[in-house]
């Protein structure tokens, strides 16, 4: 990897309950380290998408990647590593398909991933929920769904496949059920295949991410990333 930094961008819709880009960002500069990410403008995506109705409307994946193709020379390609579009409208990859979470395009460096089916009150339709506050438990559930399903997509864009061995962020969800079992942490295989490609220091990437999920109350991941921590740090 270069000494340069690495820049990922993410373009983005309309949000409503979501957590804040700007957080989920942290959390994905502190897990792929020495890349740097950029957000980038509301875009209006509906006017030329192929879509179809499933518990409310829903975008075909194709044309995310179309626009972000399109509109690719309009960016820096000289930073740009990966470009992901976010949106909080459902989505879908092919007709055979009921939906996706989300869904990465490695050969072309591009990804994107909704927050439709984040919220822990789907179907209910978005805008049925404006004014609507989540729970804490909702909020902490979202935030850590949030987080989980875009790592997972990077994580593809850079070269990682779904994971067979453990119970890991790499694993493929294609249910709630699924998704919820991911955790927010790379078996040994996984972790050894991405340390292959950015080479940094594991227990920097552990403080840095231990200190994340404890400033924003992922108590589960935070112990999880003490015990590793503990675990090196007495093996030194």
């Amino acid at each position: 990897m270069s000494t340069k930094r690495k820049t990922i961008k993410f373009d983005y819709s309309i949000f409503n309950r979501a957590p804040p880009l700007d957080v989920i960002v942290k959390f994905v500069e502190a897990f792929f380290a020495g890349c740097e990410v950029e957000i980038l403008s509301k875009v209006d995506f509906t006017n030329d998408m192929t879509n179809r109705m499933n518990y409310g409307i829903q975008y075909r994946t194709d044309g995310f990647y179309d626009y972000l193709n399109r509109t690719r020379s309009k960016r820096n390609t000289r930073r740009e590593v990966l470009c992901v579009a976010v949106t909080m409208t459902d989505i879908y990859p092919d007709e055979s398909w009921n939906f996706v979470y989300g869904q990465a395009r490695s050969t072309d460096g591009l990804g994107v991933y909704s927050f439709a089916r984040l919220d822990p009150d789907f179907p209910t339709k978005p805008d049925k929920l404006v004014g609507i506050p989540l729970t804490e438990s909702q909020r902490i559930l979202m935030l850590r769904r949030c987080i989980k399903i875009l790592l997972h997509e990077i994580g593809h864009l850079f070269g990682l496949k779904h994971c067979i061995y453990y119970v890991c962020l790499m694993n493929g969800a294609n249910n709630q059920k699924e998704m919820d079992r991911q955790k927010l942490y790379l078996c040994p295989v996984c972790l050894r295949k991405l340390y292959s490609t950015f080479k940094f220091n594991v227990e920097d990437l552990y403080e840095k991410f231990m200190n994340l999920c404890q400033e924003y109350e992922l108590e589960e991941e935070r112990a999880w990333y003490q015990t590793r921590l503990d675990g090196i740090r007495n093996d030194k």
